[in-house]
């Protein structure tokens, strides 16, 4: 029977351990994308793990409450938040092994500590003074053991299991007009960044050059080569949304000239109308490519892209993400990354109509932003780098042209 009993108590330990470390396995991966969420994640994780302490020193009734309660919040959340048009993220999010598995273990946390609830409640206090189970010098002896468990197991959550963290799924590189070897960074990489200006030919337009911002945690490799952009290629389905026409062009600084700079290959990538990505497994887009491709600048240095207004999703203004790539045979030469912006008043124009309204009102104005307030990734811009990332947009039909120049200095 004591064994028995002492199993219940180990059973619950481990449950909420195992709870608290997928929370912390997904926390640091999640502080890229939304940083609240990656935050509560931490701090959830943290006190999961903590409650092994409670649990198996038997601290009792007051203390088993609050891991419950507060298990069944982070429970609360997770389902609040997998609908569309919920009050905490505006919009619905997917399910995916390690979320049902988290949940699972809460819930089996949940079970077992009140079980224990129960048990003390019928025999008392468990103080266990009469059986000589657990002495005191034992049990002191104890706490310090416990503890240094806890702090072994949140440093392993947080800065160990998040490496084993799938990144998003993709076709592998060298398919969809990719070159081979280009899933991290050359040796041989060149900052191309510039704080020059040039002026476009023949119009002499004056522009200046592109400050790089965070690639974010959601850029795939290997995406198709495409203008479309609005199709998924694993079932066909095509994303519903007002179009959006994309013009790209990139120069190089060439003694106060843009220089049209052809033959680079040009990544773009965003959220849908309803504020996912594709190809993300906490958004259960695992395996899927819409709103994602990239195409080879042509002598103009430009590349055109169909696609949708994008969508927004909770701690970030709405924005499109841009990668740009030279090679020389396999070898990358250079890589160019950055986000660019669309206007306040229309993005609130476009989230009025459909689909975007089943989605909800922007939730965060450009300026609200601290990427976009932020300082380029590249220290050439120390505030307001969004400022100078500004899509260049106009109505077009139904739907908006969008223009967007990208000066880098590449030789």
């Amino acid at each position: 029977m004591t064994n028995a009993r002492d199993g219940l108590y180990f059973a619950a330990a481990a449950s909420t351990a195992i709870a608290g470390m997928l929370h912390l396995m997904l926390g640091p991966n999640n502080l890229g994308f939304n940083v609240n969420q990656g935050i509560l994640f931490i701090i959830g994780g943290i006190a999961q793990v903590f409650w092994i302490i409670p649990v198996i020193r038997r601290w009792g009734a007051v203390w088993y409450s609050v891991g419950i309660g507060g298990t069944a919040v982070l429970m609360a959340l997770f389902f609040i938040t997998r609908f569309p048009g919920n009050p905490i993220t505006g919009r619905g999010g997917g399910t995916n092994a390690t979320s049902i598995a988290v949940e699972v273990f809460q819930a089996i946390f949940i079970a077992l500590a009140a079980a224990i609830m129960v048990y003390e409640s019928r025999k008392g206090r468990l103080a266990e003074k009469t059986t000589g189970e657990v002495s005191t010098k034992k049990s002191r002896k104890q706490l310090p053991i416990l503890a240094a468990i806890v702090v072994a197991l949140v440093l392993v959550g947080v800065f160990v299991l998040p490496t084993a963290m799938p990144r998003p799924t993709g076709g592998p590189p060298g398919q969809g007009g990719v070159p081979p070897g280009t899933t991290g960074q050359s040796a041989n990489m060149t900052n191309i960044s510039t704080n020059q200006t040039c002026a476009i030919t023949p119009s002499l337009i004056e522009v200046e050059g592109t400050p790089q911002q965070t690639e974010g945690p959601y850029f795939v490799d290997g995406m198709p080569n495409r203008s479309d952009i609005r199709s998924d290629s694993s079932d066909g389905s095509v994303q519903a949304g007002i179009p959006l026409n994309l013009a790209i062009n990139v120069y190089d600084v060439d003694d106060g000239s843009c220089t049209p700079l052809d033959g680079v290959l040009v990544d773009i990538w965003h959220a849908n109308s309803q504020g996912l990505y594709s190809g993300v497994q906490e958004d259960a887009t695992a395996g899927k490519n819409y709103l994602r491709g990239n195409l080879v600048t042509d002598d103009n240095g430009t590349v055109r892209f169909t696609t949708i207004y994008p969508g927004w999703y909770e701690g970030r203004a709405i924005h499109i993400h841009i990668k740009v790539r030279n090679f020389e045979g396999s070898q990358e030469t250079f890589d160019w990354t950055s986000q660019f912006y669309l206007p306040n008043s229309t993005n609130e124009q476009v989230h009025t109509q459909v689909p975007y309204g089943n989605h909800g009102p922007v939730n965060m104005p450009n300026e609200a932003d601290g990427i976009y307030t932020g300082a380029s990734t590249d220290g050439l811009i120390l505030s307001n780098a969004g400022q100078h990332l500004m899509l260049d947009l106009i109505e077009q039909g139904d739907g908006f042209q969008g223009t967007f120049n990208v000066v880098v200095d590449a030789i």
